[in-house]
C-alpha cells in the first residue's frame, strides 16, 4: 500500500506530498510570529571559537506564523553549501512545496564523517544550524530532515545516529560510510538510501562483499535492523533502471526505503550540471522530498544526548 501511495513520485512529487507540506500548522505547534524573508542568503554562524557558514533558502509567499519543514542538504567532498544549492535542485522543490532548506558548508574539503576528535565538530555544527534556523524562522521541530551526497551522505548517516532526536528522517545518496563509529540512535529514524550499483567511489556493497546476496547495501540492512522493520521488503519499479525497496512494520511508525539504480555511477540523480555516467532517469530532490513529506511527523521528545559510541 505504501508503494502505491508513492507511485507518482517520479520527477514530480505526488499531490499528497504537496498538501502535507502546505498544510496549516497543527494545534500542537507553538505560536510563532517570525516574519519569513523569501530567497537565498548566506549565514555566518559563530561556532567553536570560529565562524562557520551555511546557505539558507526560504520559499516565497509564506504566511507569518506558518510552521515550515526544514531540509538540511549536505554537499560532497570539495564543494560548498551554495554549490549544493545549485547542484541539488532542492530550492526549486522548496519553492514549489513550501519548505525551508539549509545548505551547510564543511570546515574544509571533507565532512568529519568518522567523528574524529582531531577533526571539526561537524555534528555539533549541524545541530547549531538547526537551532539557528529554528530561532529565525517558524520551523516545525517534528519535520526536520537531512540529505546529502557522497561524503555529505556519510555525514548525514552520522547525523542520523548522533542527533536522532533532532531529525525525523535522513536520505543519504551515494554515501561513503567507511570508518564511522557504531550507530546507536536514541529513537527510530526513517531512512531513504539511494545508490548506483556501478559506483566506483562509494561501492554499492561497501566493504561487506561477502553478504551481498540480499541485494541491498549494508548501510540499508543496518537501518532495517535498528528500526526493527519487517524482514522482507516490497519492491516497485520507480523509473528506468531504478528499483524502490520498502520495509514496513518499523518501530515508531518509521520507514526504511532504498532506491537501487542498476548501472548507476557516483552521481546525484538529476544534478545540475549532470554528473558523469549514465543519464539519470528520475529527479533525486523530487523523490527525496516525496519520501520526507509522506512521513508521519514524530511526536518524540527533542531532548537527549548523542547516540554514537
Amino acid at each position: 500500500m505504501k508503494l502505491k501511495r508513492r507511485a507518482a513520485v517520479i520527477g514530480l512529487v505526488a499531490l499528497v506530498c504537496a498538501s502535507s507540506a502546505h498544510g496549516a500548522a497543527s494545534d500542537t505547534d507553538p505560536p510563532c510570529s517570525q516574519t519569513p524573508v523569501a530567497g537565498s542568503r548566506g549565514v555566518q554562524l559563530p561556532y567553536a571559537g570560529g565562524t562557520r557558514f551555511f546557505q539558507l533558502h526560504v520559499p516565497p509567499n509564506v504566511a507569518v506564523g506558518r510552521h515550515l519543514a526544514l531540509v538540511l542538504a549536505l554537499h560532497g567532498a570539495g564543494s560548498t553549501g551554495p554549490k549544493m544549492e545549485r547542484y541539488s535542485g532542492f530550492s526549486a522543490q522548496a519553492d514549489k512545496y513550501g519548505f525551508a532548506v539549509a545548505y551547510p558548508s564543511a570546515a574544509g574539503p571533507l565532512w568529519n564523517i568518522a567523528a574524529s576528535q582531531k577533526g571539526a565538530d561537524d555534528v555539533g555544527f549541524i545541530a547549531a544550524v538547526i537551532g539557528t534556523v529554528e530561532s529565525s524562522l517558524c520551523i516545525d521541530p517534528k519535520r526536520v530532515y537531512a540529505t546529502g551526497v557522497s561524503n555529505g551522505a556519510g555525514m548525514v548517516e552520522l547525523l542520523g545516529c548522533a542527533i536522532s532526536r533532532q531529525l525525523t528522517a535522513i536520505a543519504p545518496v551515494e554515501g561513503v560510510y567507511s570508518g564511522q563509529p557504531a550507530c546507536h540512535p536514541s529513537r527510530p529514524v526513517s531512512v531513504l538510501e539511494i545508490h548506483g550499483t556501478a559506483d566506483r567511489i562509494a561501492p554499492y556493497y561497501g566493504d561487506d562483499l561477502g553478504t551481498a546476496a540480499s541485494g541491498v547495501p549494508p548501510i540499508v540492512r543496518g537501518w532495517v535492523h535498528r528500526d526493527a522493520c519487517g524482514r522482507s521488503s516490497s519492491t516497485k519499479q520507480l523509473a528506468a533502471r531504478s528499483t524502490l525497496y520498502a520495509w514496513g512494520r518499523c518501530n515508531g511508525s518509521t520507514s526504511v526505503e532504498h532506491v537501487r539504480i542498476l548501472g548507476g555511477s557516483h552521481q546525484w540523480p538529476g544534478a545540475t550540471p549532470p554528473d558523469p555516467g549514465p543519464a539519470s532517469t528520475f529527479c533525486g530532490a523530487c523523490v527525496i522530498w516525496g519520501f520526507f513529506a509522506s512521513l508521519r511527523p514524530s511526536a518524540a521528545s527533542r531532548t537527549g544526548g548523542a547516540g554514537i559510541s
